[in-house]
């Protein structure tokens, strides 16, 4: 379906582009939506057409109307990631309007500010340094909250803008907020928030790959963390006293079957952390590869087909490290194994 729909962008993103400029506020609703969709699927197609598509949604961003904001914003996210470095013309007007939301946007639209910056900064690599200072003070005001859901969620996306900044700004430039930012995301992993530990699990992976060998120090706070997590009984959950399959066809246990594919969920994001550790950080990660790896091999038999697949990514990148700290010479051809 995508590739058939990819020999029609143009004429679909005509459409996209009259609807997002139509006076019925329904109609501009729908066509972001349909946009971020799109964009979804086919981030670089889309993309190509950011100098049509980014004024209109800037237009829509002036709306009274906040649901259709909410829309525009989501959409705006989703194409900035097909953009690549031509979001560097839109980064003026695009930092002023996000950082006016996080100061005086509704606690709602907060949330898809903070997403938007983060794509921002991994778009524009380095041309975002000069907009560096101003949001990481923010994502820690942010990453520092506690309250209802939607705080947590704002936290959340905190978290995981964090990370996505100091990939964009880079090891010497974020040094100096790692040790600050690293206790709000370890005491956000102690809340009753399995969405806020999988944040976490993406920061602690995104910051080993930024910091390397550097970051070897925080491994000691980070593992017991992975360890929990990999070990959440489920069975609880699904309220179930033996070892017996979870009955997945169970209509009338929806909520038990939706809070343990949050655990599972957990248990995916905390297993490809793992694999990032120890790719990132080598031998420094080395006291907690047996325990571990052990965890790994039983999450193999995982009811949820992407923990089964993360479990065998992350061992495969544990074989892979386990070569490359060992130094093994390279197998020629003809030579004997």
């Amino acid at each position: 379906c995508v590739d058939y729909i990819r020999t029609g962008t143009n004429d679909i993103i005509a459409i996209i582009c009259a609807g997002l400029g139509d006076p019925d506020a329904r109609v501009r609703s729908a066509s972001c939506v349909a946009l971020a969709a799109v964009s979804d699927e086919l981030s670089d197609e889309v993309g190509e057409h950011h100098e049509k598509l980014v004024p209109l949604i800037f237009n829509i961003l002036n709306d009274s109307n906040m649901t259709i904001v909410k829309h525009a914003m989501t959409a705006l996210d989703v194409i900035i990631e097909g953009m690549g470095d031509s979001v560097v013309r839109y980064l003026p007007d695009l930092m002023q309007r996000m950082v006016v939301v996080l100061e005086t946007g509704a606690d709602d639209l907060k949330p898809l500010a903070l997403s938007v910056i983060g794509s921002v900064a991994h778009s524009s690599g380095q041309a975002f340094g000069p907009y560096f200072g101003e949001v990481i003070a923010r994502i820690k005001n942010a990453m520092a909250l506690t309250g209802d859901d939607d705080v947590m969620a704002l936290r959340g996306v905190a978290t995981d803008t964090a990370a996505t900044v100091a990939e964009a700004a880079g090891k010497d430039a974020f040094t100096p907020y790692l040790e600050e930012t690293m206790k709000l995301a370890l005491q956000g992993m102690e809340l009753e928030s399995s969405n806020l530990r999988e944040c976490g699990y993406c920061y602690f992976g995104v910051m080993s790959r930024v910091f390397g060998s550097d970051f070897t120090p925080f491994l000691s706070l980070i593992a017991p963390q992975l360890l929990q997590s990999l070990r959440i009984d489920e069975s609880s959950a699904f309220g179930l006293e033996t070892d017996e399959e979870p009955d997945m066809d169970d209509e009338d246990g929806q909520g038990q079957l939706g809070m343990s594919t949050a655990i599972a969920d957990e248990k995916e994001v905390a297993i490809d952390a793992a694999g990032e550790l120890f790719a990132s950080t080598t031998s420094g990660f080395l006291p907690y590869v047996e325990d571990i790896a052990k965890e790994l091999v039983a999450l193999l038999d995982h009811y949820s087909d992407s923990v089964r697949k993360s479990a065998v990514v992350s061992l495969f990148t544990f074989i892979r490290t386990f070569s490359k700290i060992g130094n093994a010479e390279k197998w020629q051809a003809g030579v004997p194994l």
